[in-house]
């Protein structure tokens, strides 16, 4: 990973930094890397008033501190790193990340759930006259057909089955209402790297990775993708089970395609899919995530 932003990124010991090999601290002797470190802070508001004097004191400390604390990262003391240095770098760029970002994407994440439902209501009111699109869509992410007996991994719907997919629909409706409290910005307990993650009853934490330009987390995610991301992580906020091995299965991994129904109905990848599907008027290729080709979509 590197540092993105022209702003500084031919500078070899902020790179350095960036991969913690080692961070930067007080007493740094680079004072060509602490006057960059110093503008990039100043410039992008995170602390406008310190000196740039090249010189890595307790106020240049205290204002990397400062990125520290409002994007709720680890402590550390002020030392610019990995986490300090790539969010500077993100802003630099214009860029947003963690839940402010999430909370824009809410708009897109709801158009595709409220699709969803209403395929899922035109189809529970007239199974047999629904659009091939929404059988084609059930058919793919929960391996539900109608009016043909078991086969395989895939099986006849059910009132019930629907009735299952729009209660956590509906509950994800919920979650975006209120994401001013429930999305945080953070370090996920996956790493830094990991974009969101979410427990049961939440709340869903999106870290730096979760971002709109490449950044030292890895590459831009597009807001399809992004929002992909809201879905599934809102499901693990409402099913104990999401998170089980044999249930929680990437739609890029190919074991997705025969997973069987029952468990496909907790599987966080099968509502993102399925509204993905219902919104785009077919199954998208590549499908929206954190995929092969399709991350920055």
């Amino acid at each position: 990973m590197t540092l993105r932003a022209s702003f500084w990124n031919a500078n070899d010991r902020l790179q350095q930094a960036a991969d913690n090999a080692p961070a930067m601290r007080q007493g740094e002797p680079n004072r060509e890397a602490v006057v960059l470190l110093q503008r990039a802070l100043v410039d992008t508001g995170v602390a406008p008033d310190i000196q740039v004097d090249g010189l890595y004191g307790p106020r240049t400390a205290g204002g990397v501190a400062s990125v520290e604390t409002r994007f709720n990262m680890d402590r550390d003391q002020g030392v610019a790193g990995r986490q300090s240095l790539g969010i500077l770098d993100i802003l630099l760029q214009g860029g947003r990340l963690g839940a402010e970002l999430a909370r824009s994407d809410t708009t897109l994440a709801v158009r595709k759930v409220r699709a969803a439902i209403s395929a899922l209501v035109a189809f529970k009111a007239s199974p047999s006259s629904a659009p091939a699109v929404t059988v084609d869509a059930l058919h793919t992410h929960f391996r539900l057909d109608v009016g043909v007996p078991t086969i395989g991994v895939t099986r006849q719907i059910t009132d019930a089955d629907v009735d299952t997919i729009l209660e956590r629909l509906n509950q994800l409706l919920g979650l975006y209402g209120a994401a001013a409290t429930r999305f945080r910005t953070g370090v996920p307990v996956n790493g830094i790297l990991t974009a969101a993650e979410a427990p049961l009853n939440g709340p869903v934490t999106f870290g730096p990775a979760f971002t709109d330009v490449d950044s030292n987390f890895g590459d831009r995610i597009g807001p399809n993708s992004r929002a992909a991301i809201l879905i599934h992580e809102g499901v693990h906020v409402f099913d104990r089970v999401s998170g089980d091995v044999n249930i929680h299965i990437s739609e890029f991994d190919p074991a997705y395609d025969v997973q069987p129904a029952d468990l496909s109905l907790h599987n966080p990848s099968s509502f993102a899919g399925f509204a993905a599907h219902i919104d785009n008027g077919g199954d998208p290729a590549p499908r929206f995530g954190l995929g092969p080709a399709s991350r920055g979509l």
